[in-house]
């Protein structure tokens, strides 16, 4: 019996000492993303559907960065621009181009690997004009926007993103025209978690 002891023991420690960094590593594999004070970084682009049958859809590009007030509650900053472009039936041809900051709260569900949201907020919307004959020129103008979207994680700090957002801006006033400033946008891009 006292032979089998000391083997036993030893074998106990070595078992325990392999354990311990084995769950030490599960554990940090299952430590929260997003959690309260992270904060993460993004990027996205997608095509802009203008609500205005007089406009051309266009491209959308946007960058931004969230800070996490609890695991499902962040605040976010998006800067964005959309290019869009007058149709015909107008009677004059050009561009028209919103850049926009906006300021939201996203709420998020956790589901594994998948995290819905979603998101509403404020921002101020900038529309440059380009036609010919007539000055270039800008008009800035608030606005609200509400969507939503998910999140997939490819690592616990990565994520792949989709997002589908209604922006409400009232008419804006081209030189030739006032027209519904209000528009959808649809984009996919990726986000990295600090």
């Amino acid at each position: 019996m006292r032979h089998l002891t000391l083997p036993f023991i030893v074998g106990l420690v070595v078992v325990c000492s392999a354990a311990a960094p084995a769950e030490a590593q599960r554990r940090q594999r299952v430590s929260r993303t997003p959690d309260a004070g992270n904060w993460a970084i993004g990027a996205s682009v997608g095509a802009t559907s203008p609500s205005n049958a007089n406009l051309e859809s266009g491209l959308d590009v946007a960058g931004g960065a969230e800070g996490y007030l609890t695991p499902r509650l962040s605040v976010r900053g998006q800067l964005r621009t959309a290019w869009l472009g007058f149709e015909p039936p107008l009677g004059f041809t050009g561009t028209l181009q919103p850049t926009f900051f906006t300021g939201n709260l996203v709420y998020n569900w956790e589901r594994g690997i998948w995290h819905p949201y979603v998101t509403g907020g404020v921002g101020a919307y900038r529309y440059q004009w380009s036609e010919p004959g007539v000055p270039d020129g800008s008009n800035t103008y608030g606005g609200v926007n509400l969507g939503g979207g998910v999140e997939y994680f490819v690592r616990r700090d990565a994520t792949l993103t989709a997002e589908f957002t209604y922006h409400a801006v009232g008419d804006i006033n081209v030189p030739r025209a006032t027209l519904p400033g209000s528009f959808w946008s649809i984009t996919m891009g990726g986000k990295k978690y600090f």
